[in-house]
């Protein structure tokens, strides 16, 4: 398996640097602040299903978000994000420099490890604005599909059905997590331009790997994504949008492989999403869909779709009630003996809690969370999976 994890001197060095391009700069104002979550919540396959890349979880015991931000000049701004969990070494979620060219236009160059600019749900990713503790599906569950293996046969992958959370098995022996569709917890290198022209909203950029596979450490294909999206804003409370990413996946080394005349280049993952926003008063509804294709030398075009709706209502006395029901749906293919199958395990996710906010920094949030498969990956473990969890998240 490929790494994907930083080493804990990494991220010192990158916190280093950060600090360091805003104080040799000339930089008038350097903060740095911090985000701490608590989480009492009990171990086992609920907990697991909700593991990410690097195997903390926002159910993790504690997690602590540590941010940087330099101004550097009124166009140019550094901004820094370290993550340590007790599962992980700490990593650098996000480090990039943003400019703006002209400080009287919402028009914003983002470089370095910048986030994913599809979808809408990065905001909410954060325990002190995400109204429940778990991620969306589509942004954190790891499908049977890893990006450093060519899947042997239909077979195969119909075999390691439903394991992608906990290590595919191609092959007789486990190893690493599959990809999620928009892998949230695992930004990438890139460039992008983000912005907006009321009511218009919009954002492209180029990275170095797929939102299902970030490529921060090397280059391991010669190709690029190209991710984008386009929103509305009509009205005050209302947005809606459209986001997009294609690009290849696969690393270099599999060439040898492929069919003659094949690259990895040639073999892309393709993501169309929807998102919508409605904010009215106590109320906030959100929902995103999502299909997705990646495109394989052996087992043809592996596709799956996904969706959730959230909604949250706020009361006047600092409570409120949030839940999310999502799904995620894989398309079929063909076994040996000519049987269509998904490739994968369908399954859905139902979130619901209790929240109440003491003061603008700190938040208390208790959550029940069932995620049912429709066929066990396990025959001996049930298919419902579910678990009660509390939070506490103070931002300083």
């Amino acid at each position: 398996m490929i790494p994907r994890s930083l080493p804990s001197w990494a991220a010192a060095v990158a916190a280093a640097l950060g600090l360091a391009v805003a104080t040799s700069s000339g930089a008038s104002e350097f903060k740095i602040h911090g985000l701490l979550d608590v989480v009492v919540a009990p171990r086992g396959e609920a907990y697991d299903g909700n593991l990410l890349t690097r195997d903390d979880s926002p159910f993790d015991a504690f997690g602590l978000r540590v941010f940087g931000e330099g101004q550097v000049n009124e166009r140019l701004q550094v901004y820094l994000q370290v993550v340590l969990r007790d599962a992980t070494s700490p990593y650098v979620d996000g480090a990039y420099v943003l400019f703006t060219p002209s400080p009287v236009r919402d028009l914003h160059v983002l470089a370095g490890k910048v986030p994913w600019a599809v979808g809408t749900y990065a905001p909410r990713t954060y325990s002190n604005k995400n109204p429940l503790i778990g991620a969306p599906l589509m942004y954190q569950y790891h499908s049977t599909l890893v990006w450093y293996e060519v899947v042997p046969s239909a077979d195969a992958l119909l075999a390691t059905s439903g394991s992608g959370q906990y290590g595919i098995n191609y092959f007789g022996y486990q190893e690493g997590r599959g990809m999620a569709l928009v892998d949230d917890s695992y930004w990438d290198v890139g460039v992008t331009l983000v912005g907006s022209s009321r009511p218009v909203e919009y954002a492209l950029g180029v990275t170095a790997g797929t939102p299902g596979w970030g490529s921060t450490s090397q280059e391991e294909n010669s190709g690029k994504s190209v991710l984008g999206r386009i929103g509305l804003a009509p009205l005050p409370g209302v947005r809606l949008g459209v986001s997009s990413s294609y690009g290849p996946y696969l690393i270099e080394p599999l060439n040898p492989l492929l069919p003659p005349g094949k690259v990895v280049e040639d073999y892309n993952q393709k993501l169309v999403m929807t998102d919508i926003e409605l904010v009215a008063g106590h109320v906030e509804a959100r929902a995103e869909g999502a299909r997705n294709v990646w495109e394989t030398p052996t087992v043809g075009d592996l596709k799956v779709s996904s969706g959730y709706v959230e909604l949250k209502y706020q009361l006047s006395f600092g409570a409120f009630a949030a839940g999310r029901w999502d799904a995620m749906r894989f398309g079929k293919i063909a076994d040996s003996s000519g049987a269509l199958r998904p490739w994968d395990s369908d399954l859905s996710r139902l979130e619901t809690g209790l929240g109440y906010r003491f003061s603008r920094d700190a938040m208390a949030k208790v959550v029940y969370q069932r995620t049912r498969y429709d066929v066990s990956p396990d025959p001996s473990k049930p298919r419902d999976r579910s678990l009660v969890a509390a939070q506490l998240s103070v931002a300083f």
